[in-house]
């Protein structure tokens, strides 16, 4: 198990070793990481988004 630091909130968190993602933070110091929470809390604008574009709602009208 390898403890990473939520580049956000802080938190510590254990990862497995064998996961990609492990693996990409061992090879690439400058990768950051961030928890389960945060990532969901980012996406949310970005699925908003894709709602409203696959309902054709979102028009600019000239």
């Amino acid at each position: 198990m390898k403890k990473v630091q939520c580049i956000i909130c802080d938190t510590e968190v254990l990862i497995d070793e064998n996961t990609l993602e492990a693996k990409q933070l061992n090879n690439n110091p400058i990768r950051t990481f961030m928890c389960g929470e945060c990532k969901s809390r980012l996406d949310v604008p970005k699925q908003r988004h894709n709602l409203y574009k696959e309902k054709d709602e979102f028009h600019i009208e000239e």
